[in-house]
């Protein structure tokens, strides 16, 4: 049975606790005519990155609170789909997860590996696979993973509902996708127009196979979160 809470997380999960200056590679913009992508690919892969990894960021994108979703990540395996500059990649292997980095864009990829050869990152790389997708497949095998975990992303995929199904069968019986995004009327984050509502988000995923779907909109300021537990 599929079930529906609307809930704010409950606080007692929070844990408290270089650059490029291409534009994202050519042959990765022509595979979606998406205006949310059309929008932030007219940017530089330099000003993306310093824009992803922004000391500013953490304040308002709350990083622990978002991966205590999950729960203990140690040893769990999960995607980080959309990763870019890999801010959620690097801190959920510092916690001990396996992490697939995954990304369209190869420039994203190449910016993680970089920083996997930094030594402040090195001890972490045994930790994380990086892996190119598609803007309609998220690449992977039948319950490969625990869980995944979508931020400032799912905006961009084109044909959610099919790409959610596919996320689905990835995922492993109990495990969970998190998804992350900005709230409309509420600074931060694309323009509104290019903004995915909650409204359109839920509808778009009514009826999969999910046993529960939590919906927190407290969590963070700027932004919802969708939890599906398969």
């Amino acid at each position: 049975m599929k079930i529906i809470r609307i809930i704010p997380i409950l606080s007692a999960l929070i844990i408290t606790g270089s650059s490029f200056t291409k534009t994202i590679a050519q042959e990765d913009r022509k595979q979606s005519e998406n205006e949310a992508n059309q929008y932030m690919n007219r940017n530089s892969i330099e000003s993306l990155v310093n824009a992803f990894d922004s000391p500013g960021r953490a304040e308002w994108q709350q990083p622990e609170k978002v991966i205590a979703v999950f729960g203990d990540v140690k040893g769990q395996k999960i995607m980080d789909l959309g990763a870019g500059s890999g801010y959620f990649t690097l801190r959920l292997a510092a916690k001990g997860a396996q992490v697939i980095a995954a990304d369209v864009s190869s420039s994203f990829q190449e910016v993680i590996s970089e920083k996997l050869e930094n030594d402040d990152f090195k001890e972490l790389s045994s930790n994380i696979e990086l892996r190119k997708v598609e803007y309609d497949d998220p690449k992977l095998k039948k319950e490969e993973v625990d869980g995944i975990l979508v931020v400032n992303t799912w905006h961009h995929i084109d044909n959610r509902r099919s790409y959610m199904k596919k996320a689905i069968d990835g995922i492993k019986d109990g495990g969970k996708i998190v998804i992350v995004d900005f709230k409309l009327g509420v600074a931060g984050g694309p323009p509104d127009s290019h903004k995915l509502s909650l409204e359109d988000a839920m509808n778009e995923i009514e009826g999969l196979d999910f046993k529960e779907i939590v919906v927190d909109t407290l969590l963070l300021e700027r932004q919802y979160l969708i939890i599906g537990i398969k």
